[in-house]
């Protein structure tokens, strides 16, 4: 072989070296080479954004992820930051899918809300929090309280929202009744609003508690409708009468997550004393507490046979407990970036956590599942 033959036979295996590299390094932006441990997808929202041209280097919409929720199907993660819109992403193989882009003022979020009551020396149990996203039954459609004092209802499909006007200072809470017909929506203006969804218009408004409203939930026959508020109180509420048919008391701050069993015989709340009670609708009883650290996150779970599970992070550290037992199950750790928003897969068989980094962490609970706590 001559040197010109040499020479050309070298320059071929360089350059396909190269191209296999810069290959490989286009297909794993928005992918993690190395996942952490328990760990099934990482989404890198902020990369993939800009590699898809939906946002530009120079824009700063994505930031801290402050919320993430599975739809109902569990298919799809709908993630929110402060000033950004929303985009919604495959549960599955973590590719983006949409954005809802049309907003006229800010997602109300308990990160942005935290650092505001910070900021201004409010008292912890002033602290606006709320459960503020909600994806319909059907998953066609998806609300969020802003902090213009409205309810966006968005078609997932269009991308297109509908305005619900009627509260009076910014909303911090939304979730619909479980036919996908009506939706509730909380706020600091201290009343829960009841709006129908086929044409925008407010049906009912509900007063009791004396201080914002900061969680709402229906039960799945959507008999009752329970609210949490930052009088420390759960409120429960017949919807056919509208009457106040009693009332939980336990926490000792602002309750800013709700949660039914699938009877409707049990209720979950998140305190901002960071505390998950469990309670016995019937009797008004708390059944189980679990406690946590100052400035938790926290979600909740009732998986398929009813067991209750919880997760909470104090940043960096995510811990999964057996609320029966209350028994920590498993923990999974990341590495170098802050944990501020955490939410169960409707089958309880998958964690997501938004985080400081600008992405979401998928974990995988099906070996804690099935091996700890089925089989006890």
């Amino acid at each position: 072989m001559n040197k010109t033959s040499v020479f050309i036979l070298i320059s071929m295996i360089v350059i396909s070296t190269l191209h296999l590299s810069t290959n490989h390094a286009q297909d794993t932006v928005g992918q993690d080479e190395e996942l952490p441990e328990g760990a099934k997808i990482r989404i890198k929202i902020r990369q993939t954004l800009i590699k898809l041209g939906v946002e530009r280097r120079s824009d700063l919409y994505i930031n801290t992820v402050e919320s993430v929720i599975f739809s109902p199907d569990g298919k799809t993660l709908a993630i929110t930051s402060d000033r950004s819109p929303i985009h919604l992403w495959n549960a599955t193989t973590g590719e983006y899918m949409q954005t809802l882009k049309k907003h006229t003022a800010e997602i109300t979020n308990l990160y942005i809300e935290n650092r505001h009551a910070n900021l201004y020396r409010i008292p912890l149990s002033k602290k606006p929090y709320g459960s503020n996203v909600a994806f319909s039954p059907d998953g066609d459609k998806y609300a969020n309280g802003s902090k213009d004092n409205t309810v966006h209802v968005w078609d997932t499909r269009s991308g297109l929202p509908i305005q619900f006007k009627g509260h009076t200072k910014l909303v911090s809470t939304v979730a619909f009744s479980p036919d996908g017909k009506t939706l509730a929506s909380g706020s600091v203006d201290n009343t829960i609003r009841l709006w129908d969804i086929a044409t925008g218009k407010q049906t009912k408004t509900i007063t009791g508690h004396t201080d914002y409203i900061s969680g709402v939930a229906f039960t799945s026959d959507a008999n009752i409708l329970a609210s949490g508020s930052g009088d420390g109180t759960i409120r429960l509420w017949e919807m056919a009468t509208d009457k106040h048919i009693g009332t939980l008391i336990g926490h000792t701050g602002g309750i800013y997550y709700l949660l039914f069993n699938s009877d409707g015989t049990m209720l979950a709340s998140v305190g901002i004393d960071s505390t998950v009670r469990i309670w016995d609708i019937s009797t008004g009883e708390q059944r189980h507490i679990l406690a946590g650290r100052i400035g938790t996150t926290w979600d909740v779970s009732f998986n398929t046979a009813g067991r209750i599970f919880a997760c909470d992070s104090d940043h960096f550290t995510i811990r999964v407990w057996d609320v029966v037992t209350g028994k920590q199950v498993q923990t999974f750790w990341k590495e170098g970036s802050g944990i501020y928003s955490l939410a169960f897969s409707p089958d309880g068989l998958t964690l997501a956590s938004g985080n400081s980094s600008r992405e979401v962490v998928l974990w995988d609970l099906t070996p804690i599942l099935n091996g700890r706590i089925q089989n006890k």
